[in-house]
């Protein structure tokens, strides 16, 4: 008798285990919106974790603010966080409101680079003006969506880098995350590169020759990618430095667009084991052009899709190409996906498609 149920209680393990979903990252991008209130922060994660997603990608440098309080920006500005969050650290009420809900929170360093918009100039572009990026005309002032301008950190003056990997150093040793993801480790344009420490960077390399005013130059634009390739690799040793258990991460820009626009060159970072996994922007509103533009990206890697967890955009298709999206990163045994983003999925209120479709069970994180 107790063979007998021994057998069944085996039987019945072994079934659950046959029927569990296997281990994939279902992230979701989340914007400054919903973390507004305590009681907003926790809204999204039940509808996240109602949802059976695992992974919540939150913005926490926003703006040319950090949503947490850190101890680094004060230094630099003698404010520890956004104003607008009255003090509060949002980063540390995601992580303790996302801790019962099983829910893995992942530090958004969404604007990378950028640290001021126009409408609204953030305290570093004051206290920093010689960090400033600079066009070949010297302005400062770089479009953002068409619409307004931003500020960003010239990507290669030493003390500007410096800034941004004390930040990751901060982040990765007071928080209690598996990863963290450094968006927009990237140009603004081609005619970007033109400030004083990155001009004497340049001819200190080429025997004195300045950049050239030709920002297509093939070698000025290969100069500048590899300096940007080193600092994404610099920002992953940081990170391993802090606390050696928390993932690098990135969402860039689709390649070989990045590199012809941006001068970011993901491939080679994940060649050169410079980030743990990527999700590139494969933004697309029909299936045939996302699964076009996902093979052409797994291409560039080299075909290896295990640390390729690549981003879906709902506002653009919809919930069923969404779904149907989820569906092909699958069938090319892919790690998961992350969404674009929290705000989209409620406007297409996408919650009950994705639960009786593709989400129907919780599923626990690869790393894990």
């Amino acid at each position: 008798m107790k063979r007998a149920l021994l057998r069944g209680f085996c039987f019945l393990l072994a079934l659950a285990a046959h029927s569990a979903p296997p281990p994939e990252i279902r992230g979701v991008w989340v914007d400054r919106t919903p973390l507004a209130t305590r009681e907003s922060i926790a809204k999204m994660l039940d509808d996240l974790k109602n949802a059976n997603c695992n992974a919540v990608f939150v913005n926490v440098w926003s703006r040319g603010y950090p949503l947490w309080r850190s101890a680094v920006f004060q230094q630099h500005t003698g404010v520890f966080t956004d104003p607008v969050y009255l003090g509060r650290d949002v980063l540390a009420e995601v992580i303790e409101e996302a801790r019962p809900r099983g829910l893995a929170v992942i530090p958004w360093v969404e604007y990378g680079f950028v640290i001021g918009y126009t409408g609204g100039k953030a305290p570093l572009v004051e206290a920093q003006p010689g960090w400033l990026a600079r066009r070949k005309d010297g302005s400062v002032e770089f479009s953002w969506a068409g619409t307004t301008r931003s500020y960003w950190i010239a990507h290669a003056h030493p003390e500007g880098q410096r800034f941004l990997l004390d930040l990751m150093r901060e982040l990765a040793a007071n928080y209690d995350v598996p990863a963290i993801q450094f968006d927009r480790a990237r140009y603004p344009e081609l005619d970007c590169g033109y400030d004083d420490a990155t001009k004497a960077l340049y001819a200190a390399e080429h025997d004195g020759a300045p950049p050239p005013d030709d920002e297509r130059n093939a070698e000025w634009m290969r100069w500048r990618a590899l300096k940007l390739n080193a600092f994404v690799e610099r920002i992953g040793r940081v990170i391993k430095s802090a606390n050696w258990r928390i993932l690098s991460t990135s969402a860039p820009i689709v390649y070989s667009f990045s590199y012809v626009n941006f001068l970011q060159e993901y491939p080679a970072w994940i060649k050169a084991g410079s980030l743990d996994f990527v999700s590139p922007q494969v933004y697309r509103s029909d299936m045939a052009g996302f699964t076009a533009e996902l093979d052409r990206q797994l291409a560039a890697v080299g075909g290896d899709g295990t640390r390729f967890a690549p981003g879906i955009d709902v506002t653009n298709g919809g919930t069923e190409v969404l779904i149907r999206s989820i569906e092909i990163c699958r069938e090319r045994k892919l790690p998961g996906v992350v969404i674009w983003y929290y705000g989209g999925l409620v406007q297409k209120d996408s919650w009950d498609r994705l639960k009786t479709t593709v989400f129907q069970e919780p599923a626990s994180l690869p790393w894990k």
